[in-house]
């Protein structure tokens, strides 16, 4: 009986001659990277229990209101800019927006994505304004007319200090109107701490 050579490729053996040999090869292999492999397996598994901690550990920021909890009808006009207070809370994570108030308010650090939606009837012009501290960032703007009813969005991303404060500003003069539709929304969320 004529044996084949072993062809040898790294430490493992290739061929059909002597079994004992291959088995004897594959397992000191597997011994040698064993080791390796294991300490690799933990150094993974710390790193994802790390990113697990921090990931818990970052704030929770994020509110959805609308502006009616019930009924329906218009919300203006008033003859002074005038902040709207959305009564229908969707979500209130961290409790930093204030229904009584209108304002949400900034105690985390960070970058915000920030919405909000206006709709009017056709019997009043729209003019409303997402403010930040007072200051005016994004609006949305409607004539009324010769149609009928109008929606409009806007959104931004800010970065916000703490003590920071965004609301939405019905203009003077101006109206939204709203019903259990919840067509007048404002949103935000952290998008990262900085």
């Amino acid at each position: 009986m004529q044996s084949r050579p072993i062809i040898t490729l790294g430490k493992l053996a290739l061929g059909k001659s002597n079994g004992e040999e291959n088995e004897r090869v594959a397992t000191e292999h597997h011994r040698s990277c064993q080791p390796s492999l294991s300490s690799e397996l933990c150094s993974l598994k710390a790193r994802v229990e790390r990113l697990e901690n921090d990931l818990k550990a970052l704030p929770k920021v994020a509110f959805s209101v609308a502006l009616r909890e019930s009924g329906s009808g218009n919300i203006g006009p008033f003859q002074t800019d005038t902040v709207i207070q959305y009564k229908k809370i969707f979500a209130n994570i961290g409790n930093f927006y204030n229904p009584s108030t209108g304002i949400f308010t900034a105690m985390v650090r960070g970058v915000y994505y920030l919405r909000f939606t206006a709709y009017n009837d056709m019997t009043a012009d729209t003019n409303v304004v997402l403010m930040k501290n007072g200051e005016r960032t994004v609006s949305i703007w409607d004539k009324s007319g010769q149609d009928a009813n109008d929606s409009a969005s806007n959104a931004v991303v800010l970065q916000l200090e703490v003590g920071d404060n965004v609301f939405v500003q019905l203009k003077a003069n101006n109206r939204v109107f709203d019903d259990l539709g919840y067509y007048n929304s404002f949103s935000g969320f952290l998008l990262f701490p900085v």
